[in-house]
């Protein structure tokens, strides 16, 4: 058994009649796939792309309604709707991973990969869920720490993506909390991408170098 999609159809051959939407579409996209790929839901092996692509899509078509709403005065105005759209997409995204978190067990499948995953009963498991929130801890703080002292290119870079993707609330986070010891804001680094595609890709290049350079430096 699958996870369910809908049409992966791309938002480009709808009739959204302007070019914002389908922009608005990639611009999403990418942080869809990344929050996508970190769920760790295990009806979505193997069809993270695809997922991806649903989360994203349907995000940017409700965001569309809306502001068709808005545009004959049933809704509020839009201030942003890069910000609406988010918004539309973690919730959508929330949703999406609470109803495919326990829709296939690893056992129940008979083709290969899944097999070799963690069962949802150790998941569930209280002891196991203590041991991976403290090994969790252990590694957020050790990041933390390494980042302080990355280069100022690859740590903006990264501490941008991370802003990027993180979900603010009222309580700071504990990534937040300890970069914060160290001296470093994180809600700071929350603002757009460059637009000029010689920043955009050099931004890019310094957060896989800061991202690999993270991975091999945090050890459990």
């Amino acid at each position: 058994m699958k996870a369910s999609t809908t049409s992966s159809t791309p938002v480009a051959t709808r009739p959204l009649d302007d070019q914002i939407w389908y922009d608005l579409y990639v611009w999403l996209l990418p942080l869809v796939e990344k929050w996508v790929r970190y769920a760790n839901v295990v009806a979505w092996y193997g069809q993270q792309k695809e997922v991806s692509e649903d989360i994203t899509q349907e995000a940017v078509l409700r965001t569309f309604h809306y502001n068709q709403r808005a545009d004959h005065g049933e809704v509020r105005p839009i201030d942003s709707l890069k910000s609406l759209c988010k918004t539309i997409a973690q919730n959508y995204f929330r949703d999406r991973r609470k109803k495919d978190w326990n829709l296939v067990r690893p056992s129940q499948e008979n083709s290969g990969p899944e097999e070799s995953y963690p069962h949802l009963e150790s998941l569930e498991d209280p002891s196991q869920i203590a041991v991976d929130h403290l090994l969790l801890k252990n590694v957020i703080t050790i990041a933390a720490r390494l980042v302080v002292r990355f280069p100022p290119g690859q740590r903006a870079a990264l501490l941008t993506d991370l802003a990027l993707i993180s979900d603010f609330g009222e309580q700071p986070t504990l990534l937040e909390q300890v970069l914060s010891e160290e001296g470093i804001h994180l809600r700071d680094y929350r603002q757009p991408l460059p637009d000029d595609p010689g920043a955009k890709n050099r931004h890019a290049a310094l957060l896989s170098i800061a991202y690999k350079r993270l991975r091999k430096e945090v050890s459990l």
